[in-house]
């Protein structure tokens, strides 16, 4: 009876986290609260393995990182950064390109909800004063974040798991996913280009607008990030542990009380993630057979294809980070690409419907604050294509390279 209670546990709770209206109603991290407490309550698991189940590395890199960036929001860098950045454009052309590739590059080193978060009004401003299409605009923002994300461990949270279960290094991650990011973000330009042509060739004004900016903090917090890559890449410690020294640097010399800071950190993103290796670890426990009978992998470019199409549909079904939490024990059985491509196309697919990632409603929700409006069907004729042009280059290139 125990194993049907978890089967029942499991997709109540991937239910509540897939369907938007019941996941708005009590936010995912309750709703995973929900399920993991469940299980406990079934008795599929005892509090000794439901403990052993998280795997606090990857928490420790998540909240790391989050600490770091959260200090770099404080002191306006990304404000700073984007209006820097997007003034080299001087037409519609040049300003999309230029969204793409400085979003994609960014969202690869500071997460990409985060550069979200800081472009999007600076791209509404510049839109609304040149009088050219937002949308297009907007769309490209989402999904360059997206694609850009996927090329380094520390781009999503996805790819924290990732890097943490298959302890691959830093710079090796990184040698075998940019390409295929990088052929992500050159499709996301020419289709988006291709769709929305005639809104572009506007020439691109610009007014000085005042945003805070603390130079002080920024050149301490850009230190520390820059101390974190160096030991990223080096080893010298363990990835979680690198941004947990990262993020003490800066309590000691950020000269912000840490409440600022803490209160800027997401702790329900946190939360989900404990609760999920609980949920998923028990389905593991019982089920963990038909999850590697799914994991048919041989090496051929069919079995490519096969992997990464099952994992954009899985990402879309349950999103992304619970589908790479449920793939990991079977990765681990098979090693080599299978990683890369698991990295690639869970991150991929979050640009096939507008609510696949937490960075496509970032900026939907966002823009809709201020009055523009990036309907479902509108986003979805440059999500669909994109994201299965990009996944299919993205095979290729695993394949070859």
């Amino acid at each position: 009876m125990i194993d049907l209670a978890v089967l029942i546990i499991f997709f109540l709770t991937y239910a509540f986290l897939s369907f938007q209206s019941v996941s708005k109603k009590f936010g995912r991290p309750a709703a995973s609260t929900i399920g993991a407490t469940l299980i406990l309550v079934s008795g599929a698991l005892t509090l000794d393995e439901a403990f052993l189940s998280i795997d606090f590395h990857t928490i420790m890199l998540l909240l790391g990182m989050m600490i770091i960036v959260a200090y770099l929001g404080i002191s306006g860098f990304f404000d700073f950064l984007a209006y820097k950045i997007l003034k080299f454009a001087k037409n519609g052309k040049k300003l999309l390109a230029t969204i793409i590739f400085s979003s994609g590059f960014l969202s690869a080193l500071f997460v990409n909800d985060t550069i979200c978060v800081f472009m999007t009004p600076v791209i509404l401003r510049i839109s609304s004063i040149s009088k050219i299409n937002a949308i297009p605009l907007l769309i490209a923002l989402a999904v360059s974040a997206n694609i850009g994300s996927a090329a380094t461990i520390v781009g999503n949270p996805q790819n924290m798991l990732i890097g943490i279960a298959s302890k691959i290094n830093f710079v090796e991650f990184v040698i075998n996913v940019l390409p295929s990011s990088l052929a992500g973000l050159i499709i996301a330009f020419f289709i988006i280009y291709f769709l929305y042509k005639k809104n572009l060739h506007k020439e691109v004004v610009y007014e000085e607008s005042s945003y805070y900016f603390d130079k002080n903090l920024a050149k301490k917090s850009l230190a520390v990030f820059v101390l974190v890559l160096i030991f990223f890449i080096t080893e010298i410690y363990p990835i979680s542990l690198s941004a947990m020294i990262g993020a003490t640097a800066l309590f000691l010399i950020g000269g912000r009380h840490p409440k600022e800071v803490l209160d800027r950190v997401d702790w329900g993103l946190l939360l989900l993630f404990c609760n999920l290796f609980i949920v998923t670890h028990a389905f593991e426990k019982y089920y963990g057979n038909l999850i590697l009978e799914a994991f048919k992998f041989t090496g051929s470019f069919e079995s490519y294809l096969y992997i990464s199409m099952l994992t954009v549909v899985g990402s879309n079904l349950v999103s992304n980070v619970p589908f790479v939490m449920l793939s990991i024990p079977a990765a681990k059985s098979i090693g080599g690409d299978i990683w890369y491509l698991l990295a690639m196309a869970s991150t991929f697919a979050g640009n096939l419907t507008i609510i696949g990632s937490v960075a496509n409603l970032i900026v939907v929700e966002s823009a809709a604050r201020r009055g523009v409006v990036v309907t479902f069907s509108e986003y979805l004729k440059v999500g669909v294509p994109v994201t299965v042009l990009s996944v299919i280059a993205g095979d290729i290139l695993l394949y070859l390279l």
